[in-house]
């Protein structure tokens, strides 16, 4: 069992290296000069290296920085303390697909492995309105998995994606 975990390991760290490689798309287009608006993202800090995020992954299709990924290349090399990182990406007005994802999210790749990694994700048809801020936000649990964003002025939540029942990875997903 240790030598699979061993092995498990070492693949997770690799793909991890491997996933630096990835180019991200901008949040606003080059050469876009008109109204934009800003979602965030967040998280719920469960322990020092366990957390659930809720954060934008995609728009257009296209994979822009996220704060997962952010937040796994900030606690490497920092043992069982995951230092959280936020982001907040500008947006233009205009109809767009985005892709929101809660996901809990381990320091230690052995933990996930051996930990309970929820995720719940889909895509939404969007057009914010310009200069609104706007937050992703979530809830993560064995009954339940939901993400939503909402406008931060009043909370008002404008759409969201629910898995009820099972929304837990299996070995080979986290």
């Amino acid at each position: 069992m240790v030598e699979v975990l061993k092995r498990i390991s070492l693949i997770v760290i690799c793909s991890s290296f491997l996933s630096g490689c990835v180019s991200y798309t901008p949040t606003v287009p080059e050469g876009y000069d008109g109204p934009s608006a800003f979602i965030s993202d967040s998280a719920t800090s469960i322990d020092s290296g366990k957390a659930d995020f809720f954060y934008l992954s995609h728009i257009d299709g296209n994979k822009i920085k996220n704060s997962h990924s952010e937040t796994i290349g900030a606690s490497y090399g920092h043992g069982n303390h995951l230092s959280i990182v936020l982001l907040d990406n500008e947006v233009p007005v205009k109809e767009q697909t985005i892709t929101i994802v809660g996901r809990t999210v381990y320091a230690m790749p052995i933990r996930a492995i051996t930990g309970t990694v929820y995720e719940v994700k889909g895509d939404l048809n969007f057009t914010p309105l310009e200069n609104e801020a706007y937050k992703i936000k979530g809830k993560l649990s064995e009954a339940t998995s939901t993400v939503w964003i909402e406008k931060e002025s009043d909370g008002e939540i404008i759409d969201k994606i629910e898995i009820v029942g099972d929304s837990k990875l299996g070995l080979l997903e986290k």
